[in-house]
């Protein structure tokens, strides 16, 4: 739903536009030559959300508190400010800049914006190019550089405030700066010997030892990524992920073919299981229509596999594409506002954790399906992680609620907030419960060796990695 902004549209978009336009130049001391003009500040371009069904985005000609007018392609349009729903800046980006797309399904991904343009955003993650249609999109953030974050944060808090420098500090860790973390920290314990500095004092030597002699393993290996942050022993984080051949069969499992998946499966592997069941029933007995099946759509295959439960035969089966409700669950779930606000340094994703989530490479679907299974398989207790009897009564859901609402509270940590509730993005709550319904019932138990790691219950913290401090 876009957020109804038209009370205050003067005041944020004006603020937004100088936001990203060079300030204004100070009037000049009188002087016997008249000074140069100034170059003037590039046109401001918007996007503006007219109503639910229209939009528009143009090049702003004039504006003041009761309307925007617009130019595009020589056209001209006027709109008051109190009949529109936003109205979001677009900015210039001469050189690819650190950001967060925001998608308007309420998900977003970093990647480095390229262009914020009229009708796309192209962006590059990594060395991969991208683009997202600007109706898929509903704004972009930009990163400031990290030493302008820094100088601005450290300069905000006090010297006799230990507390904010003790949250700086965490903050550093978060952004793997160690070396100035440590600086910081060695600083802050000699003057206040608080003992949760002390602590993470000892988490940043251990990472910081760990990353002068790295623990050797196999090159190639496709069951491990890098350890994010050692515990307070100095131990590596958790590193066993699923191998390409576990995702391939746990796709196989969720298989829907109502909504099916692209799937494959070797003409050679389809005689071999007509011969192996020729016996049963469900094989076609005839010459012609074996041979229709061996050349026909591989899901009538994979429809007879699952038929002769033929359960060996599935790691034949190549799953191409992602089936639904995997793919339901990247995007509503796991990319959607589990792994940004539930899967930090400092929260599942670190070495505090109970139950604990791979929060690096989490575009991986050896990651992704990972966290997946802990989801499914972390003994939680009396109350299930997922509740496929009342997915409302999830503990991934009743810990994601505001106390008010939820029956099973998540337990007090400082710096928790709800991300799902009637009231804090209830399309998000109303798709994660949509998601555990879309699973099938009842649930198939995949013949994948893996047992979520159970880290020591988590220590108060922050949830959620942001770009300020938040302890």
């Amino acid at each position: 739903m876009l957020p109804l902004l038209a009370p205050i549209l003067a005041v944020v978009i004006a603020a937004s536009i100088a936001a990203q336009s060079p300030p204004a130049a100070p009037s000049p001391a009188p002087a016997p030559e008249p000074a140069a003009p100034s170059a003037p500040a590039p046109p401001q371009r918007v996007h503006i959300y007219v109503d639910r069904t229209t939009e528009a985005s143009g090049t702003v000609v004039s504006q003041d508190d009761e309307s925007i007018v617009i130019e595009r392609d020589g056209k001209t349009t006027t709109y008051r400010k109190d009949s529109i729903l936003d109205i979001i800046g677009l900015y210039e980006i001469p050189t690819p800049v650190a950001g967060v797309i925001y998608r308007r399904d309420g998900s977003g991904f970093r990647a480095e914006i390229i262009a914020d343009d009229f009708d796309e955003v192209r962006y590059r993650i990594g060395k991969v190019p991208g683009a997202i249609a600007r109706k898929d999109v509903y704004r972009i953030g930009l990163s400031r550089p990290f030493e302008e974050r820094y100088k601005a944060l450290r300069e905000s808090v006090h010297p006799d405030d230990f507390v904010r420098r003790l949250a700086l500090c965490d903050w550093l860790v978060s952004e793997k700066e160690y070396d100035e973390a440590r600086t910081l920290l060695v600083a802050l314990v000699a003057d206040s010997k608080l003992p949760e500095a002390v602590a993470l004092l000892k988490r940043v030597d251990a990472q910081l030892a760990l990353l002068k002699s790295p623990a050797k393993r196999p090159s190639g290996s496709e069951d491990e990524i890098p350890p994010d942050l050692p515990d307070h022993h100095g131990h590596p984080l958790p590193t066993r992920v699923l191998t390409n051949d576990e995702v391939n069969l746990l796709r196989v499992y969720e298989i829907d073919f109502d909504r099916p998946p692209r799937v494959e499966v070797a003409a050679g592997d389809t005689k071999q299981l007509i011969e192996e069941f020729s016996a049963n029933p469900l094989v076609p007995g005839d010459a012609q229509s074996r041979a229709a099946l061996m050349q026909g759509s591989p899901l009538d295959v994979v429809r007879l596999a699952f038929g002769l439960k033929a359960r060996d035969f599935y790691s034949k089966i190549k799953v191409v594409s992602e089936p639904w409700t995997l793919a339901e669950f990247r995007r509503k779930v796991h990319d959607g506002w589990l792994i940004p606000n539930c899967a930090t340094s400092r929260c599942h994703g670190g070495p505090d954790a109970g139950l604990f989530l791979f929060n690096t490479n989490t575009a991986d679907a050896r990651v992704r399906y990972t966290n997946l299974l802990t989801l499914l398989r972390f003994p939680a207790g009396d109350v299930p992680l997922i509740s496929f009897e009342n997915p409302g009564q999830s503990l991934l859901i009743q810990h994601a609620l505001p106390i008010d609402e939820a029956s099973h509270p998540h337990p007090a940590v400082k710096g928790w907030r709800p991300v799902l509730g009637t009231k804090v993005h209830p399309q998000k709550l109303a798709e994660t419960e949509g998601w555990i319904r879309s699973l099938y019932q009842p649930r198939p138990t995949y013949p994948i060796d893996y047992t979520p790691p159970d880290l020591r219950t988590p220590q108060p913290g922050t949830p959620a990695d942001a770009d300020e401090p938040s302890r």
